[in-house]
């Protein structure tokens, strides 16, 4: 089951780059309910079925937060540098004073 978890985290990731957040719930359930049916079928214990159903459904949406993360991360690098100003926070604090006893 760990190779169908790795499966579900990488789509997961991938859908982070197309859709919106609603994608989860169609495929949460339908990775859940995938993963309950073939452990029964498999023959394992229901408690069993349960725990990694529960996190083979988790797995789509740690990607989806995972693929989120790298989106940001590639925009933020992407991005042209601010301009750095040159105004230090004494002088920026007297301006705002002055400002004030007019």
């Amino acid at each position: 089951m760990i190779p169908v978890a790795i499966f579900a985290f990488l789509v997961g990731a991938v859908l982070a780059w197309a859709f919106r957040v609603w994608i989860l719930v169609p495929i949460t359930l339908l990775t859940t309910i995938a993963a309950f049916t073939i452990e029964l079928a498999l023959g394992a214990d229901f408690s069993t079925v349960v725990g990694h159903s529960l996190l083979i459904g988790l797995a789509p949406q740690l990607g989806y937060g995972f693929g989120l993360f790298v989106r940001h991360t590639l925009l933020v690098l992407r991005s042209p540098p601010l301009p750095q100003s040159s105004a230090s926070v004494a002088m920026l604090h007297k301006q705002h004073s002055v400002d004030q006893t007019r």
